[in-house]
């Protein structure tokens, strides 16, 4: 009896310890968890090693970053890519660049392949905050959009390089967004608001500066500070950008000590090739797009407060470390569905040497861009030596002896000249394939697809403006029927498309077809001119280079199977000059027509909207569809009316976000009937409205027979009144407005619910009693009828006309309309 009760006793007591160790452990591990270091890596564009003053710089002014090279581990041989697009799929995957995919900097050469994993993904699997703030250059349609790479936030651009550095248009998660301010400095701005959004988890932020690469825009004042006489222009232009960096450097750093993070954040700085142009490089031989040392040796420094010491490495490192190195800090897990060629730096960084390091060597390798089967141009590097291809010329350096190559020793060392060449050789035959494979523009129902039109294939006439195909480069001179413009695409899933041209065509009836397998569609282009014009630049021996505007016009819609195909546009007849930025491919399918929810949007110049229309309003919504003034279903954007020229953004498409988001598993139509200045009498039958030469009622009516084949209305959306605030139109308003509510439900259903907007709350105390009338009947319609609620515009702002609300009170009274639906379902 008392051996089996301490028998239990004892197992009590082991399954407590048990547990306690078993909590301890747990414990132990949440605390690691969630001690796992930020990272903020910041990647600067045609900077180069000399464009410091920790690099014996002595004209250039950075102190920020001598500051942070003196806090660092300053990796003192550190290697990327000669070129921009190359070092960045690089840094990301770990991998050489061309196993991604990534073979040059434009014509879809600078695309990373989706299905390559990048830190963004690694770190976003392993519970961290992701963000990237600046250029991209890997890729710009999803999924190779950094939406599609593992950024959960992305601000900035996706192109090679940008036009304007000031008050600069960009994007936030594929929807454009102007911005006011110098193009570094919006972009520090947006990071530093992603690095003080509270959370629990850690972050990793990129922020890819694309300054100091041209076009030379900076402040006048700094580029003055330079411009001396001492340097040329554009290194006086570059010297100023670097300093602006600089400033914002600081900037990202004390927010990091202001927020306690600067010991918990790893901070990283790194430039993507060598300088853009010939000034200081510490008497290296070559620049940007040289695969000698002066085109890939670029600073790198890391900062981890109290994790490691400050200390200078001679031992060559590259840009393919850095993943698996963050990785192994912070605990990221390591993934075999590629294989990295890049090496952890731990050991290295903590021990100041490495021997698993000591006889490795860096792989240069710069693709043919006219023919990527043909072998461009090659180097590799050692700790000692750097061997080169050029023009099928192999030279061999000593970089200990000889640093600024100037003595070629390849017949002095026979055999590590066969050894390295073989080496580079084996390499570049394994990627070819890979870099040669046809680049398929991907096409996916996530978001509008925009193809540029310099990744086009042309024939006939058509060339690229000045020559140029590269980042907002266009197609002229297309003129004759038998021109055509092409482009692969990869479509992910079948479904009802629109085509949307971005073109300029100084003249009328100049017809255009699109074809993508066995379907054609055509439309006339309505005549858009634009005058290109220059972009600044600091530098006046640059060569001019010209920007055009695009306007925008859909050519309809057209079924695409899933698959690869080709795209081809061609004119209809030879005539005027097309010019053509791109096209854009935007998914519009059509649901059953129980999970599509119609809204019909009536009354006048308010509901049409006059709010000014901004990029990011001409940007569809997925699952948010309009019927268009022929009575086809399109994908929505503003402005949604055409009751007048004038028309623009109104409330309907910030009603229809608001309601798609509650509503995910249903697409939204939106069926625009309003017509600016419009009495109630004209929203009677037979009635007429003789400014647009309408009858707002009847032509509604059609509209809502058309739009009921498709879907279901849920609600009727209403604005208007103003046109009645006068006497002898007021005191009948009450009766009209039941009247034309009582109509529209006889035909959309005797149930809908019914939105009434309030007039616009300026200067009530001076109300007519007549606006005020108006007012009180919209109000008391709204509680008489069933199923009926008044939406308040208290609050919202006019613009200068003091009329018609603005676009920001627009989109805001859209979303009251939203929680006014809401709650009368609520109340059902």
């Amino acid at each position: 009896m008392f051996l089996r009760l301490l028998s239990r006793q004892i197992t009590a007591l082991a399954v407590l310890a048990t547990a306690s160790l078993l909590t301890s452990l747990l414990k132990a591990e949440a605390a690691e968890s969630t001690a796992r270091p930020n990272v903020l890596l910041i990647l600067t564009d045609d900077q180069g090693w000399g464009d410091l003053g920790s690099s014996g710089n002595s004209i250039i002014s950075t102190p920020t970053l001598d500051r942070l090279a003196g806090e660092s581990v300053r990796l003192n041989r550190f290697y990327v890519s000669p070129v921009c697009a190359p070092t960045r799929a690089a840094l990301l995957t770990g991998r050489y660049p061309e196993r991604t995919g990534v073979a040059g900097v434009t014509g879809r050469r600078e695309v990373m392949r989706a299905a390559e994993r990048t830190m963004a993904e690694r770190f976003r699997d392993a519970g961290y905050a992701t963000g990237c703030f600046g250029k991209w250059h890997n890729g710009a349609q999803m999924p190779l959009h950094p939406n599609g790479q593992g950024f959960e936030e992305f601000f900035g651009f996706c192109g090679g390089h940008f036009n304007l550095y000031d008050d600069p248009l960009l994007e936030r998660n594929g929807v454009p967004v102007r911005t006011k301010g110098y193009i570094t400095d919006v972009l520090t701005d947006a990071a530093i608001e992603f690095l003080k959004t509270p959370r629990e988890q850690p972050f990793f932020c990129y922020v890819p500066y694309n300054a100091p690469h041209g076009p030379f825009q900076v402040r006048q004042d700094l580029f003055d500070k330079y411009d001396t006489g001492e340097v040329s222009e554009k290194t006086a232009a570059v010297y100023a950008m670097v300093e602006n960096i600089d400033d914002n450097v600081d900037r990202l750093l004390n927010t990091l000590e202001q927020q306690g993070k600067t010991n918990d954040t790893i901070v990283l700085f790194l430039t993507d090739n060598g300088p853009n142009g010939k000034r200081f490089n510490g008497g290296m031989r070559g620049a940007k797009g040289s695969v000698h040392e002066g085109g890939c040796r670029v600073p790198c420094f890391i900062r981890w407060p109290g994790q490691i010491q400050p200390k200078r490495i001679e031992q060559i490192t590259a840009h393919i470390d850095l993943l698996p190195t963050l990785a192994q800090w912070c605990g990221i897990p390591s993934d075999d569905s590629a294989a990295l060629d890049g090496q952890s730096l731990v050991k290295l960084i903590q021990d100041g040497s490495d021997p698993a390091l000591a006889e490795r060597s860096i792989l240069t390798y710069r693709p043919n861009q006219s023919q990527l089967e043909k072998f461009g141009k090659a180097a590799v590097r050692t700790n000692q030596y750097r061997l080169t291809i050029e023009n099928a010329k192999v030279a061999l350096f000593d970089m200990h002896a000889d640093p600024g190559q100037e003595t070629d020793i390849a017949e002095q060392h026979p055999e590590t000249t066969e050894r390295l060449k073989s080496e580079i050789e084996g390499y570049v035959d394994a990627i070819t394939p890979s870099i040669t494979q046809a680049r398929h523009v991907p096409i996916t129902k996530q978001r509008p697809t925009f193809i540029p039109s310099v990744d086009a294939t042309l024939t006939g006439n058509p060339g690229f403006a000045d020559n140029i195909s590269w980042a907002h480069g266009w197609v002229d001179n297309w003129t004759s029927a038998a021109d055509t413009i092409s482009w692969p695409i990869d479509v992910a899933e079948s479904g009802r498309y629109q085509i949307t041209l971005h073109y300029v065509c100084n003249a009328k009836d100049v017809s255009v077809s699109a074809a993508i397998a066995d379907q054609d569609i055509s439309a006339t282009l309505q005549r858009f001119k634009s005058e290109s014009v220059v972009r600044p630049d600091w530098d006046s021996q640059a060569t001019p280079r010209r920007m055009l505007f695009f306007g925008q016009q859909s050519l309809g819609m057209i079924n695409i199977a899933a698959g690869q195909t080709t795209l081809q546009l061609k004119r209809q007849q030879d005539g005027q000059m097309i010019e053509l930025g791109g096209v854009t491919i935007t998914s519009a399918d059509l649901p059953s027509k129980k999970q599509f929810h119609l809204f019909l949007l009536a009354g006048q110049s308010n509901m049409a909207g006059r709010g000014k229309v901004t990029p990011a309003d001409r940007v569809p919504d997925p699952r948010i569809l309009m019927l268009d003034r022929d009575g086809n279903w399109v994908p929505a954007t503003d402005p949604l009316h055409f009751d007048k020229s004038i028309a623009g953004v109104g409330l309907g498409r910030g009603f229809a976000r608001r309601y798609a988001s509650e509503h995910p598993d249903v697409t939204v139509g939106l069926v625009p009937c309003a017509v600016g200045g419009s009495p109630i009498a004209a929203w009677a039958p037979g009635g007429y409205h003789p400014q647009t030469k309408t009858h707002p009622y009847d032509d509604a009516l059609r509209r809502i027979q058309t739009a009921m084949a498709s879907g279901t209305f849920k609600g009727i959306l209403w604005h208007q009144g103003e046109s009645d605030c006068k006497p002898g139109l007021a005191e009948a308003y009450k009766s009209n407005l039941t009247e034309v509510m009582e109509r529209f439900r006889s035909h959309v259903g005797a149930k809908t619910p019914i939105l009434i907007g309030g007039l616009a709350q300026r200067d009530t105390p001076k109300w007519t009693e007549h606006r005020k009338r108006v007012d009180q009947a919209h109000r008391e319609v709204a509680s008489e009828l069933p199923a009926c609620a008044f939406v308040e515009s208290t609050g919202l702002a006019l613009k200068s006309d003091n009329t018609h609300f603005d676009r920001q009170s627009l989109l805001e009274f859209g979303h009251r309309y939203a929680e006014t639906l809401a709650d009368i379902q609520a109340a059902k």
